[in-house]
């Protein structure tokens, strides 16, 4: 679970905003976000995660390609965003809480973890790992800032964290970002 600190900083965020990175409106989110749907093709997955969903935004567009898609987040503002975004998607389940601790017990041909890594410690992305061995049994594409964080772990070296249990992925650096893609045996 992220440091209390971190889920302080992330409520008094929303709590001022619907979408405190411009996720709507960002020139920089939009690339980010065709970058990342490029790297995951066109689906259809069966049944799809996205752990850290935020307001909403990216699963908007990801929920197309997923016959079933399941959301996670720790933040209740960002929840109900997400909730009041995808309103009229019948596809998709809403789970409050935090990786790895809350995650579902399902099977995934896709997990998605974009820009949550860093905000995890590096056991917690151990565990993490632990739960995709057992849940993922296709594509983990993690998206990860390459500039500074406040946290204990940048978007490199969360990613190498996860790579240390999961093995090689194929990266891809993006303007700001970076995209890697386990495959998980099915």
């Amino acid at each position: 679970m992220p440091h209390e600190r971190v889920i302080a900083h992330l409520e008094n965020l929303y709590s001022r905003s619907d979408d405190p990175w411009q996720h709507r409106t960002s020139a920089y989110e939009a690339a980010k976000y065709a970058a990342t749907l490029d790297e995951i093709g066109p689906g259809p997955f069966a049944s799809a995660i996205e752990i850290g969903c935020g307001n909403g935004t990216l699963a908007s567009l990801l929920r197309h390609r997923c016959q079933h898609l399941t959301l996670v987040e720790c933040i209740p503002a960002a929840l109900r965003l997400a909730r009041q975004s995808l309103a009229d998607a019948r596809n998709v389940t809403f789970i409050g809480g935090t990786a790895p601790h809350d995650l579902p017990s399902a099977r995934f041909d896709l997990v998605l973890l974009s820009e949550v890594l860093y905000f995890l410690t590096v056991q917690e992305i151990s565990e993490l790992a632990e739960w995709l061995g057992k849940h993922a049994t296709g594509s983990v594409v993690a998206v990860n800032w390459t500039g500074p964080t406040d946290e204990e772990l940048d978007g490199t070296q969360a990613v190498e964290a996860l790579a240390a249990s999961l093995g090689a992925s194929t990266s891809r650096s993006h303007q700001g970002f970076r995209i890697d893609v386990f495959m998980r045996p099915g």
